[in-house]
């Protein structure tokens, strides 16, 4: 049975009130009295219900993180990141996933409202405002993560997407390929939008004609999804010569599909992802991809979320904060011959 406040008191000599000032350090205790309680607690193994304490202060030094799924490497890096930042500062991290449904996201946001977290930070299924614009009408620590809110200024931390898609499908074009297919994520997505802008802008200043049967769109970033959509592509004929995948998860499967259906990378089938998970650099044949520094991105949300916890909605809590990481492309085997690229992106 788990010992209590009430335990303490009795054992103690003292109030239920006296007990929880003591353990909580305040001042209006003795040193005396604050020791023997704070020992009787350990003799006793009490250990504090930090729920009952929130509940009861409205405050709780706990940040929720909500994120596609975990099983990700990329979103596995930024949520270690997010929780070596937290802990720093002696908060805790609660992650739920939603797998890129709309339902799960309502329904973690309104869990983690349930138990009055500090913060949320939070890869947005929803392309439309009315659920940020909520959050943010309740004066909810929030920053996005990964995807931003296209209609409403509020805090973001991301990659430039755009840039990102457009040099490693410049990558391509400079290989010599003009058949270039693209496995895209969800289109309700604004990094999928924006990496899609950056495929269509390279593409557009190569000349090359866009053909709608090499771009597909998955409803989840799964390699199971990515080999499917993979497979879909090849069988066009003519078949594209080379995919960008939206992200290394979607190229691992990709990969399958290739290998699958007898086609050999680079020499038949040239490969790029995006994000540079950490073991992108081990397939049999190492993958060239879009790096963007998942841990940093994760440590920079988290900054965000405890300044504005901090702040507790005082004025100069007012300006959003706005953190776009720059993206590199990293050259690796999947593409066949490395090249440099002569980038117009400052025009863009």
């Amino acid at each position: 049975m788990n010992t209590t406040m009430k335990d303490i008191a009795k054992i103690a000599g003292v109030s239920i009130n006296t007990v929880s000032r003591a353990l909580n350090d305040k001042p209006e205790i003795n040193e005396k009295t604050r020791r023997r309680i704070k020992r009787i607690a350990r003799e006793l193994n009490y250990t504090p219900n930090s729920i009952a304490a929130s509940l009861a202060s409205r405050k709780t030094k706990t940040i929720g993180l909500i994120i596609p799924d975990i099983c990700d490497p990329f979103f596995a890096q930024q949520a270690r990141g997010v929780e070596d930042t937290a802990k720093e500062e002696g908060y805790s991290v609660i992650l739920l996933n939603t797998d890129e449904i709309s339902e799960a996201e309502l329904k973690a946001v309104a869990t983690l409202r349930s138990i009055r977290v500090a913060g949320l930070m939070l890869t947005s299924v929803f392309p439309g405002t009315d659920h940020i614009e909520n959050l943010n009408k309740q004066k909810v620590p929030l920053v996005l993560l990964n995807r931003r809110c296209q209609e409403i200024d509020t805090n973001y931390v991301i990659n430039d997407n755009q840039k990102g898609a457009y040099k490693a499908t410049k990558h391509l074009i400079k290989l010599g390929h003009k058949k270039i297919g693209v496995i895209l994520g969800p289109q309700r997505i604004t990094s999928v939008l924006d990496r899609y802008v950056g495929y269509k802008k390279a593409m557009a200043e190569a000349g090359i004609e866009l053909s709608e049967k090499y771009i597909v769109y998955g409803e989840n970033l799964k390699p199971s999804t990515g080999e499917i959509l993979a497979e879909q592509l090849l069988r066009n004929n003519p078949r594209p010569t080379a995919i960008l995948a939206y992200c290394d998860s979607l190229a691992i499967g990709a990969y399958a599909a290739a290998r699958n259906m007898g086609l050999s990378i680079p020499e038949e089938l040239a490969l790029v992802g995006y994000d540079d998970i950490p073991y992108a650099q081990y397939f049999e044949i190492p993958l060239t991809t879009v790096a963007q520094p998942a841990y940093n991105m994760g440590k920079a949300a988290c900054k965000i979320i405890l300044e504005k916890i901090k702040l507790g909605g005082d004025e100069k809590d007012l300006e959003s904060q706005h953190i776009v990481f720059e993206p590199e492309l990293v050259i690796r085997k999947s593409c066949g011959a490395q090249v440099q690229i002569e980038s117009s992106w400052s025009d863009y």
